[in-house]
């Protein structure tokens, strides 16, 4: 069963946690806000949801709780950190602030980070350029998950890729894994006993797995030696444009581990310590190109007309950001969205933790 609860009890709720683990109060701030953001614009897939994943790493080692990022090569407008598997969203804060600084000196600061960790939606950091009146992109690689077209065993990552520039009256957020869907979702689906609707899970390179009841096939996902994988966006078929998500795909490994030298999604596996997925932060400041507030106003137009664009009787047409915007502002008013199966594994954690959590969940 799904139910709402008060977002500011739940970040409070987080933030405690994150204390617990040995976190600062400004990591542990970060974290429960970015967290809870990701749930307010209803992306349950990669907020609270996320919680039992981080612990599992935070305890077997994958995530060093008290490693902090470092710059190892730079210039004016670009980085290579090397995040040292501290915590995926300390990591992708570090490296877009980095990227906005530059971008605010030089027109443009592009950062790719390797040795991080899961950091969560790609749009929040995205979002941060964009906060800053800068045009901003991140992407991250994963462990293999991807079909590539014809392929019968998955190699590259879900390998998300986000969009975000200034709008009125909604920023412009565009973020997509370029499989069909991430993980996550799968995740969701099987935590509510719902069958998967589309070709978002394939076996032996065209099989459909739909059931979430198919518990051999959906738990052998991110299995390399498996014959399940997650489509690439447009099925797995040319004929229906499976190599747009899979060329898609490559392209991420390229600015997240190619340039920084990382490790690509064959390479990461969650039990390895000794690797872990890598990112890319790019923030553009658009008045190196012209007048800033006449370029926003063109856009901010642009998306306007889409919007007034006829539709289907009951279905407006939407442009990235504004379903975000609504989910952001019924949630805050609300409460946002969580399971009873992702409940009891955020209060297992605070249990173990010595954490009082009853008065965060009533």
């Amino acid at each position: 069963m799904v139910k709402r609860y008060n977002s500011k009890k739940i970040e409070q709720l987080i933030y405690n946690i994150y204390k617990g683990y040995g976190f600062t109060e400004k990591e542990s701030q970060e974290v429960a806000h970015m967290l809870i953001y990701t749930d307010l614009i209803g992306i349950e897939s990669h907020g609270v949801q996320r919680m039992i994943m981080y612990d599992d790493f935070i305890r077997n080692g994958k995530i060093r709780v008290h490693n902090q990022p470092e710059v190892v090569k730079e210039t004016d407008v670009s980085a290579v950190v090397d995040a040292h598997f501290g915590l995926g969203q300390l990591n992708g804060i570090y490296s877009m602030r980095l990227a906005i600084e530059k971008a605010k000196q030089h027109g443009i600061g592009i950062v790719t980070t390797r040795n991080s960790g899961h950091y969560g939606i790609a749009g929040y950091y995205a979002n941060m350029a964009a906060e800053e009146g800068l045009i901003g992109l991140s992407s991250c690689n994963s462990r293999s998950a991807m079909l590539p077209t014809h392929a019968t065993k998955a190699l590259v990552g879900t390998n998300p890729i986000a969009f975000a520039m200034p709008a009125n009256p909604n920023t412009f957020i565009f973020d997509a894994a370029t499989t069909t869907v991430p993980q996550g979702k799968i995740e969701v689906y099987r935590k509510l006993g719902k069958d998967m609707p589309a070709l978002w899970v394939a076996k032996d390179g065209e099989t459909p797995v739909n059931s979430h009841n198919d518990t051999k096939d959906l738990d052998a996902l991110r299995d390399l030696d498996s014959n399940v994988g997650l489509a690439p966006l447009g099925g797995v078929t040319e004929d229906t444009g499976s190599h747009k998500g899979f060329g898609l795909g490559v392209i991420v490994e390229v600015f997240t581990a190619i340039l920084s030298m990382g490790n690509t999604s064959n390479e990461i596996t969650p039990d390895d310590l000794s690797v872990g997925p890598c990112q890319s932060f790019v923030a553009i400041d658009p008045s190196i190109f012209g007048d800033k507030d006449a370029i926003i106003a063109k856009f901010s137009a642009y998306l306007q007309a889409i919007r007034d664009l006829p539709s289907v009787p009951g279905k407006p047409v939407i442009v990235a950001g504004d379903k975000e915007a609504a989910a952001y502002q019924d949630r805050s008013a609300n409460g946002i969205e969580i399971d009873d199966k992702t409940l009891a594994e955020v209060t297992g954690i605070a249990k173990r933790l010595g954490i009082d959590y009853a008065q965060y969940v009533d």
